[in-house]
């Protein structure tokens, strides 16, 4: 755009009636969980507060929180009785009010939204969806009208029970208001994101070029974190399925090894998860509890729990096989999965020498009297299945939701490669970043991770 350095940033001011969702809706604009504060208790906010969009080092939009409009009955009486008999438009009422603000100390948090009304150049009107329509309202959107700046509607909390969009649309456009637009705080959807920014451009034509660089960029961003998250997730697969290290014969080498497994794999994951957290701009707080809670960027329900199997449906048994024949734990499977030390050593040790002829390097280190130990392919499912389900929830999350990540319990299909994928990484011990024989990235590993992030993205869209 020509003329960007010239042309300031729009000024939006963010009004409503308490306890509507305005801060909620500045906090994912922003992407800021900690801008201002949210509370079931009204008048939370007393004082104006801004954020600005940015792209590059320019502000495209410059965002007002306002408090609520506490008494918008007694204001629009007070208003009204100004000037009787005189014909003068709302803009004087509204400066004729500040002139006077202390003849009116019951109207000191409605002076601070009037004031930034008459400073803004477009208004949100936030509205609680799951509200009746009521006469406080109607007289809430005559107050906005005499500041005669254009008014774009904000449905909030349409994914809630109880939501009547179709009704408020229906009242809305009975008062000539027609750029409604839905947008849940809580539940993210960059579509209606885009929506909000396409409606000031229509309402705002001749900042059409300004608002459209900001969906631009918008749209750069969000596909730059979910690259970089898929990736994430993909590298922490490939670094666990290839982990593997030798133990001696003797029952306390082969405990200690597997321990120090098993730390590994959840500092791993741990710094995974926090890693996506950190992409989408979330904290550990965002998710300490739930169905399956990371507290920290850690998981609360252990990946080596047992509990894992049911929680995703994956039956241990055939899926160890499966995850041996691919030449996956040849000695050590699960580690202490629901499959005990034992039982899961005399599995091994029964596929070892049916798969011998395809392992050969791996039936020479347990000549030598050593075994390998690895990650069972139970734990790779639950493994995947948690990172989906963590990167699905964190797309869909605004950054107004208080309440934690509630991620799904059942188990989902395996992608078609997955047994090729196991094969590589369990065949190249030295993909894995976490195991002592990690050498730099080769052209396999990385088409791997490219093949697994790519599914990834495909199956969180």
């Amino acid at each position: 755009m020509a003329d960007k350095d010239k042309q300031d940033a729009i000024r939006i001011a963010v009004v409503g009636h308490a306890n509507t969702g305005k801060t909620s809706l500045m906090r994912t604009l922003l992407r800021d969980t900690r801008f201002g504060v949210v509370s079931n208790h009204p008048g939370t906010t007393r004082h104006v507060e801004g954020g600005a969009l940015v792209v590059g080092e320019q502000a495209v939009i410059s965002l007002f929180d306002t408090p609520g409009l506490e008494d918008s009955i007694a204001l629009l009486e007070s208003l009204e009785s100004f000037f009787p008999g005189e014909r003068v438009d709302g803009i004087e009422r509204l400066r004729h009010l500040l002139d006077r603000a202390d003849e009116f100390p019951g109207f000191q948090q409605e002076a601070k939204v009037i004031r930034q009304l008459l400073q803004s150049d477009l208004l949100f009107y936030l509205i609680d969806c799951r509200e009746p329509v009521l006469g406080k309202y109607r007289d809430e959107l005559t107050i906005l009208s005499y500041a005669a700046r254009p008014v774009i509607p904000v449905l909030n909390f349409v994914a809630a029970a109880g939501a009547r969009p179709d009704l408020w649309r229906e009242q809305l456009a009975r008062l000539g208001l027609h750029a409604t637009v839905e947008f849940d705080t809580v539940v993210f959807s960059f579509e209606g994101e885009k929506r909000l920014y396409q409606k000031i451009q229509s309402l705002l034509g001749e900042r059409y070029e300004q608002v459209q660089e900001l969906i631009d960029d918008r749209l750069q961003q969000l596909e730059q974190v979910w690259q970089a998250a898929a990736r994430s997730s993909a590298e922490l697969l490939v670094d666990v399925a290839a982990y593997r290290i030798e133990a001696g014969e003797e029952a306390a080498e082969l405990k200690a090894q597997t321990l120090v497994m098993q730390k590994k794999v959840r500092k791993a994951e741990a710094a995974c998860s926090k890693m996506l957290l950190q992409l989408f701009g979330f904290s550990g707080s965002d998710l300490e509890a739930g169905q399956l809670p990371v507290k920290g960027g850690r998981w609360q329900m252990d990946l080596f729990d047992s509990r894992n199997l049911a929680q995703f449906g994956i039956k241990a048994g055939s899926a160890a096989m499966k995850g041996a024949a691919a030449g996956a734990s040849l000695d050590v499977l699960s580690g202490g999965l629901s499959l005990g030390m034992g039982t899961a050593l005399g599995a091994a040790a029964g596929v070892l020498w049916s798969g011998g002829r395809r392992f050969g390097k791996d039936i020479a280190v347990r000549l030598r009297g050593h075994q390998q130990v690895c990650v069972d392919e139970p734990t790779l499912q639950i493994l995947w299945f948690r990172q989906q389900q963590l990167l699905t929830a964190l797309l869909d999350r605004g950054h107004a939701a208080v309440q934690p990540l509630q991620l799904k319990q059942g188990s989902a299909a395996l992608p078609g490669k997955w047994q090729r994928w196991l094969g590589r990484c369990r065949n190249n011990a030295q993909w894995s970043s976490i195991g002592p024989g990690y050498r730099l990235p080769d052209p396999l590993r990385e088409k791997t991770v490219a093949e697994i992030a790519g599914v990834i993205r495909s199956s969180t869209r």
